[in-house]
């Protein structure tokens, strides 16, 4: 990045001739460009290609390294009890201390929805966010962590703060299941965390995939009986579970635009799978593109 404003920067000088320049080998700016022997002529097709590079991979290449914010790199060991004022381990649901002990309040914003319910690939001892994850063990740490927080254990507790955060975290628990145990709705999250939004409205760049959307909509329409669209709906299930095989991959890579371009085409065959279960004879199809 360092290198790129510095060739920016040195282009600009030498395009509005702010110190003169020889038509021929500039061998001036020795301070920027040590190292470099650059031809004038060629110095703003440098200058554009540099551009257009950082334009093309802007949208993931930033993206690729951006969950070391949640690798850990710098130690979360402890935070304070509200209460005590005691020491707590990070992820602590309640303080340690026996003379305490009282329910902490809600994560920071920096755990994951992977960090709170135990999941995810274990690296160094830590958590770390990954697509494929054990949905059976992600719902026995889900009622787990339900059992331990639920408000109505806290409702006769005389300090009605921790009843107050048990609702909280009860809340924050529950949010973080309804997202991760859906494929679509995790691999949202994930891309979140890297900064990479997706609206219920996201354009579909695959033409030629938008066109059998719109044929698969057009089939749906013209469906006189339930067999017509099982079968519409068993051939959505096998796309989808193709596409949860792509996302793998792509987590796993850490290639986001596939993971990005995936994610979107998953929620057009969620929409096509959510039309067949909604279907009645003459009732109009929605399938939003």
């Amino acid at each position: 990045m360092f290198r790129f404003i510095i060739k920016s920067f040195a282009f600009q000088k030498l395009r509005n001739n702010i110190i003169p320049i020889p038509k021929r080998t500039v061998t001036s700016f020795s301070s920027l460009f040590i190292g470099y022997n650059i031809q004038y002529n060629n110095i703003q097709n440098i200058f554009s290609k540099t551009i257009l590079r950082t334009r093309q991979n802007n949208v993931c290449s930033k993206n690729k390294y951006l969950l070391s914010r949640y690798n850990h790199d710098i130690p979360r060991v402890h935070r304070n009890c509200w209460k005590c004022n005691s020491e707590i381990d990070y992820l602590s649901i309640h303080c340690n201390r026996k003379d305490c002990g009282v329910i902490q309040n809600v994560f920071p914003n920096d755990v994951t929805y992977f960090e709170i319910l135990g999941v995810g690939k274990k690296v160094n001892g830590q958590l770390q966010p990954t697509y494929d994850i054990d949905s059976d063990q992600l719902r026995k740490n889900f009622l787990l962590l339900q059992q331990r927080v639920h408000p109505d254990s806290y409702s006769t507790k005389e300090d009605r703060q921790e009843y107050n955060y048990a609702s909280q975290q009860s809340s924050l628990i529950n949010k973080a299941y309804q997202v991760l145990r859906d494929p679509l709705s995790r691999a949202k999250y994930m891309l979140k965390l890297n900064n990479i939004s997706i609206s219920e409205s996201e354009s579909l760049q695959d033409q030629e995939l938008l066109m059998e959307i719109l044929d698969v909509r057009e089939q749906l329409e013209e469906a006189t009986n339930e067999n017509n669209v099982k079968v519409i709906k068993n051939e959505s299930e096998d796309k989808i579970n193709n596409i949860l095989a792509e996302l793998s991959q792509a987590f796993s890579s850490n290639d986001f635009c596939m993971a990005k371009e995936s994610t979107v085409k998953l929620q057009y065959w969620y929409n096509i799978r959510n039309a067949t279960i909604d279907w009645q004879p003459g009732k109009r199809i929605e399938i939003y593109h």
